[in-house]
This record gives C-alpha cells, sequence and structure tokens, in this order.
C-alpha cells in the first residue's frame, strides 16, 4: 500500500491542484465556503495590495484603500506593513485588477511550494516529503487563500523558515553565526503579518536565536521607522506629536480606529503608516459574529448564547509568554531548542484561540505546525505516538468545514454555526493544548 501511494501521490497532488485553480475560474469547489456561493468576493482581499502601492505613487496613504481611482471591482482594507507596498505590490501594481489577481495567484502558489521544498530538505521519507507537498498545496484553507487573494502566503513561508531554522540548531549547523532561515522568517512575518511578535521575548531570551533575531529586529525597526518619517512613504501622516499622544492610549483606539465600529470609515490615524500596528489593538476586543469567523472567541461565544470576556481568551498568550522565561534555564542544549521549537509552535497558535476575528484561510499558518510535527517524528526526537496524534489532529484542519452538509438558509442557527467551525477551531485547540501539556510536564519534572 505504501508503495502505491509513493507512485501515485504525485499525480493525486497535481490533479487536485488543477483541480482548485480551475475551480478559481469555474467555482466548482463553491458549494464548501458559504460566502463563494452567496457572495461575489473572489479577490476581495486582493485588490487593495497593488492599490496601495498606486496610492504611494499617487501620493495618497497606502491604506485609503477606497479612495483615489479605483482598482478592482470591490476591496477588503488593506492592512500589512506599508514596506509590503513597495517591496511586493509593486510588482502586481501596473496589470489590470484580474491579469494581476491570477498573477499573484501563481506567485502564491510558487511561496507554498517552496515551503514545502524547504521542509522536504529535512525529511528523508518519500511519503513524508509527498504529503507535506499534499498538505501545503492542496488544503481547503490554501484554496480559500487563493480565492480571496489574501497575502497569506508569506507568512506560511515565514513560519517555515523559522520553524526550520530553530530545528537547525539542534545540531550546532550555523556555529553561533547568523541563522539565515530564521533571520529571513523573521522579517518575512514583520513585513507581511507580524504574527511573530509574540515569539520575540523567547527568541531574545534563547543564546542560540538571541543574534539573529537582535539583527532582524534593527532592520525591521529602521525600515519600519523609514516608513514613519519619511513623507513619500506616508504621504498622509498625522506627525509623531499627534501619534505619540494617541499611541498609549488603548481605549481611544478601540473606539476610534476599529475599521467595523466605524463602518469602513477611515479617519487621519487609520490613513497613517502607524495603523498597521494599532489596528491589532483596535480589534483586540472586539468580536466580529460573522459565519466566515472562525476564531476560539466567536466559537464560544455562538456556543453558549452570550459574550465571555476578552481577557479569558488572552490565557494561551499569557501561558505561552509565562512558558518563554523557562526555556534559558534548560541546560541541555537539544532539549532547550526542541522546549524552544514546541513553545513557538504554541504561540503561532495563540492566534486563533485569543484574537477574535479569524478567517477561514488564515489555517494555512498552521500547515508549517504539521510539518515540523512530521519532521520531528521522523528524527525520533519525541514520542511517537503523541507526535502520530498531533499530526492527524492538525491534518484535520486541512479538510473543508462541515458547510456543505447544512441547509444555508439556517446558516444563524447556533448548530450550523457551531457545525461549520468545529473542524476549524477545535483541533487547533487540541493541539495547543496537547502541546502546552507536554511543556508544563517537562517543566514540572526539571523543578523536581
Amino acid at each position: 500500500m505504501k508503495s502505491v501511494l509513493i507512485k501515485y501521490f504525485p499525480c493525486l497532488i497535481i490533479v487536485i491542484l488543477a483541480i482548485s485553480m480551475l475551480s478559481l475560474y469555474f467555482g466548482w469547489l463553491d458549494c464548501f465556503f458559504y460566502s463563494a456561493e452567496y457572495a461575489q468576493i473572489q479577490g476581495v482581499d486582493y485588490f487593495a495590495v497593488p492599490k496601495s502601492y498606486l496610492n504611494l505613487v499617487e501620493g495618497k496613504s497606502a491604506f485609503d484603500t477606497w479612495g483615489g481611482a479605483k482598482y478592482g471591482p470591490y476591496a477588503t482594507w488593506y492592512l500589512a506593513h506599508p514596506a509590503f507596498s513597495v517591496f511586493v505590490a509593486s510588482w502586481f501594481s501596473f496589470f489590470s485588477a484580474w491579469t494581476s489577481y491570477w498573477l499573484f495567484v501563481f506567485f502564491s502558489i510558487g511561496i507554498m511550494s517552496y515551503a514545502a521544498f524547504l521542509f522536504s530538505k529535512s525529511i528523508s521519507g518519500k511519503l513524508n516529503r509527498q504529503l507535506v507537498y499534499f498538505i501545503m498545496l492542496c488544503s481547503f484553507p490554501v484554496y480559500w487563500m487563493l480565492y480571496v487573494g489574501n497575502m497569506h502566503a508569506p507568512l506560511v513561508l515565514a513560519l517555515s523558515l523559522i520553524f526550520l531554522g530553530v530545528l537547525e540548531e539542534i545540531n550546532g549547523e550555523n556555529d553561533n553565526r547568523l541563522n539565515k532561515k530564521l533571520f529571513f522568517g523573521l522579517l518575512i512575518s514583520f513585513f507581511s503579518k507580524p504574527i511573530v511578535l509574540l515569539m520575540l521575548p523567547v527568541l531574545l531570551l534563547v543564546k542560540e536565536t538571541r543574534k539573529t533575531t537582535f539583527y532582524s529586529l534593527l532592520i525591521y525597526g529602521f525600515v519600519s521607522f523609514m516608513f514613519i518619517v519619511v513623507p513619500a512613504l506616508n504621504p498622509e501622516a498625522v506627525g509623531l506629536n499627534k501619534l505619540m499622544n494617541v499611541v498609549f492610549d488603548f481605549d481611544y483606539i478601540k473606539s476610534s480606529m476599529n475599521i467595523y465600529k466605524n463602518n469602513f470609515v477611515l479617519n487621519e490615524y487609520m490613513k497613517d503608516n502607524s495603523i498597521h500596528w494599532l489596528n491589532l489593538i483596535a480589534q483586540s476586543d472586539y468580536k466580529l459574529l460573522h459565519v466566515d469567523v472562525f476564531s476560539l472567541p466567536v466559537f464560544i461565544d455562538t456556543l453558549i448564547g452570550k459574550e465571555v470576556s476578552a481577557f479569558y481568551f488572552k490565557m494561551p498568550i499569557y501561558l505561552t509568554l509565562l512558558l518563554s522565561f523557562f526555556v534559558p534555564f534548560i541546560a541541555n542544549k537539544k532539549s532547550r531548542i526542541i522546549f524552544l521549537l514546541m513553545l513557538l509552535m504554541a504561540i503561532s497558535l495563540t492566534f486563533f484561540l485569543s484574537y477574535n476575528t479569524v478567517w477561514e484561510y488564515q489555517f494555512a499558518s498552521v500547515l508549517p505546525v504539521i510539518a515540523t510535527l512530521i519532521i520531528l517524528k521522523e528524527k525520533n526526537l519525541l514520542q511517537k505516538r503523541e507526535l502520530n496524534f498531533l499530526i492527524v489532529i492538525g491534518c484535520l484542519v486541512c479538510l473543508p468545514t462541515l458547510y456543505f452538509l447544512v441547509d444555508a438558509t439556517k446558516i444563524e442557527l447556533v448548530s450550523t454555526l457551531t457545525l461549520i467551525r468545529f473542524l476549524k477551531v477545535v483541533p487547533v485547540l487540541v493541539l495547543f493544548l496537547v502541546i502546552v501539556y507536554g511543556l508544563l510536564k517537562q517543566v514540572l519534572n526539571v523543578k523536581r
């Protein structure tokens, strides 16, 4: 059976990827996604990306998505790092909207393929290498990422590089030199989606990763500062004085800079480049009760029929931060790096458990976790029984939601919404709990 799988798995991957690409045009897979069936949103997250660079060329804010000349039939709000507009979005901005969208789809597939290639280089088993390509290219969250045109593939690559870079430290492959994979992984995330910010404390505390993290932060800080103070890069800046007056006023940020509360009307602060960072605060307590939102807070609130304080959902973040301060005290290098790697994976999962607005495509960032677990299993770095369980649970995220089984006219029912979200939220929660349980158990054993 294994030899048959090895022989035909590549063909299966190619066929599924071809079907996915054709479905983007013909809509064959629309039945698996509520918004694909009942709304016209293909490319909705993409059109703001090239528009952000065109805005800069016109002397307008990169974040003024709906201002100036229209680009594409519709768009969500651009919120990536302003540097992404210049370094990446500019490549696609001189094509017509739909041509640009399709070019970006192929660009994203290329990035996902490269991430799979990087993982495959650390895997000796042929079937496991093929499995990594399968989950990276044929998962339903990846298809939805391509459908809406979200720029999420760079984050997947960033997490892949970070996990692989830390894995290299187990054997001391970098010999206290710059860890290139970790370095570029951090920079790619910083300049696209800064989900790795919560990883910084532990990466700075651990001696094997401190130097690389520090250098990446220096570059990130310098470039980000340029995009705040240089007028051509921040055409509608509010100025440093006004910015400093509100940057620590979290209540004001939450009440005045939330795109949903403002009914998609941008105020002056939301056109300043600082909104890239402030938006994380602006939406930190706001829960968007939408059928396509798959966060744990929304899942629980819907299930029990009342709103639970956002504070309780921040506990996964607090717990992982607490564990971060334990890592430097692990004397054995191999144990320390494995602990660090598992903790980084847990930190990456806190986004789905603590942040309120999580869309289905964002579960593509769970895929590097699954691929890393496959490597750990093959290298016998952790117990195989536990890793097998985690890999199976993680792969559930790759499946479609159970939306195709429900009556769309009853979409607002609690039972329907719970069923739809179950295969995304619960597997991630289980992954996180099992990983953290293992880390806590190791902490207690060391103390004994």
